[in-house]
């Protein structure tokens, strides 16, 4: 009887494993090897993987726990990137360049909702939806980016370039998880 017992018990574990192996690949823990993969396709590999790796967190999460440091980040960078573009919209004397500046300025307000929702998108499971969300982050950041390479040296270029690659970072991750890598 008690073998009969382990033998059903197995086979009830095995028939979980098969049905969830999804389930079993996103909780093992991020290996570097992974981190890697993730980053390869990126515009700038080196630091899609420095981003990652300077949460502490990074070595004991899984695909999920990494997908919520990559919103994170992209976070902290949109709205820092937010706050900087305020000051330049309202202290500009270019009238052109103030249309620019604006313009990202809305851009951001944007990114600012993307991120919201892939946070709550997250929450639920939805990783298809923050992988959306992500891409959408990237075309602002890209829009922003059209709008004001006609400045040659606006201070907003290289903190856009450093919240597209965040957006990127995202996406790669998020992809990952939502099985669309």
């Amino acid at each position: 009887m008690k073998e009969m017992a382990a033998s059903l018990l197995l086979s009830l574990m095995l028939a979980i494993l098969l049905v969830c192996p999804t389930n079993a690949r996103l909780s093992m823990k991020v290996t570097e090897d992974v981190l890697k993969e993730i980053c390869s396709p990126h515009e700038d590999p080196p630091f899609c993987l420095q981003a990652l790796k300077s949460d502490p967190r990074t070595p004991f999460v899984d695909l999920v726990g990494l997908t919520n440091i990559s919103i994170h980040l992209a976070d902290v960078a949109i709205n820092t990137t937010l706050a900087m573009i305020g000051p330049l919209v309202n202290e500009t004397a270019d009238p052109k360049l103030k249309v620019q500046y604006d313009l990202c300025y809305q851009l951001y307000e944007s990114n600012v909702g993307e991120i919201e929702s892939a946070k709550y998108g997250w929450k639920a499971g939805d990783y298809e939806d923050v992988s959306v969300l992500a891409s959408g982050c990237l075309t602002d950041c890209d829009d922003c980016n059209d709008a004001i390479s006609i400045t040659p040296s606006s201070p907003l270029s290289q903190k856009n370039k450093e919240v597209s690659h965040y957006c990127e970072t995202m996406l790669l991750v998020s992809n990952r998880l939502s099985g669309d890598s």
